[in-house]
Order: C-alpha cells, then structure tokens, then sequence
C-alpha cells in the first residue's frame, strides 16, 4: 500500500507541475505587406533565385506588452509575376525563407507554368521547421527559386509577394 501512494504521490506532483509550466498560446494570424521579389539580369536556362527581405518591428505586430513569439509557421504564400517586355518562360517555384538566427528553410513548392499576372498559390510544406527565432531576429529573407526555360534572359525579373504566417504567443 505505501508503494502505491509513493507511486500515486510522484504521479499527482508530475501532473501538477506539467500543468503549471504550461501556458496557452494565443494564436493570431499576420501576413507581410505585398513585398517585392526580384533577381537581376541575366538569367540562364535552370534555376534562377529572386529574393526579398522582410523588415519589421514585432511589438508593432503583436503589442508591445512582454509577449513573445513562441510559435511561427507559415500558411500561405502567393506570388505574381510582375509584367515586364518580352517576359521570358518561367516554370516551377521552390520557396525558402532565413533569417540571422534561422537556418534557410525550404516552406513551399509551385509546380507549373508562372504566368504574367496571375496569382498563383505554393503548396505549404505539411511540417515546418519553427520560425519564432527569426521573428525574434526582425527580419527575413525570403527565396523563390524559379526555373527559367529559356536560354537566356538579360532583363530583370519581379514577382510580388505575400506570406501569411500563423504565430503562438505568450
């Protein structure tokens, strides 16, 4: 019997001390301004990469009241390629996004031709590497890696850009 109450007793102060480190997230959704993704001239057949940074004051984001980003994912990305003469074929996206204290990190994928003008959506990665500690840092860059179908390119290439992130604070 007084090994059952030992027994009870560890078990009562693990779940009470599990219970009392824990606290809830609030979870909000935040999304970038429309952002600018571009890559310089030339380009070549294959892979191409346009980048963006991102700066941003988190406590204009969430409030400025000791809370902290604990969680981040991304939820949506949409990109259009912005016109310009004689637009070369471009196919094909893999995005990525760094930061100082984050690790590049590959976040969705578009399969298919990249229109002049049309929003098209990536398909988000089911499983995220944490981004908390790049909003930490106030600061991302994002990468679209494009593939370009011709042989060559000597014009710039723009797409806009907005990502969509769910954050866990507290």
């Amino acid at each position: 019997m007084k090994k059952y109450l030992i027994k009870l007793s560890i078990v009562a102060f693990v779940l009470v001390s599990s219970a009392s480190c824990k606290s809830d997230l609030t979870i909000v959704e935040i999304e970038t301004p429309e952002l600018l993704l571009s890559v310089e001239g030339p380009l070549f057949e294959g892979a191409n990469a346009a980048t963006s940074t991102w700066e941003f004051d988190i406590n204009e984001i969430i409030g400025n009241d000791g809370m902290k980003v604990s969680k981040a994912k991304i939820t949506s990305v949409q990109v259009m390629v912005k016109g310009s003469d004689e637009l070369p074929n471009l196919e094909k996206m893999v995005f990525e996004v760094t930061s100082k204290n984050t690790s590049m990190t590959r976040i969705g994928l578009y399969e298919g031709a990249i229109v002049e003008a049309q929003v098209f959506d990536l398909k988000i990665a089911d499983q995220q590497e944490n981004l908390a500690s790049a909003f930490a840092d106030g600061k991302m860059t994002f990468v679209g890696d494009f593939d370009l179908m011709d042989e060559e390119y000597w014009g710039n290439v723009e797409f806009a850009l907005q990502v969509k992130f769910e954050l866990g604070i507290k």
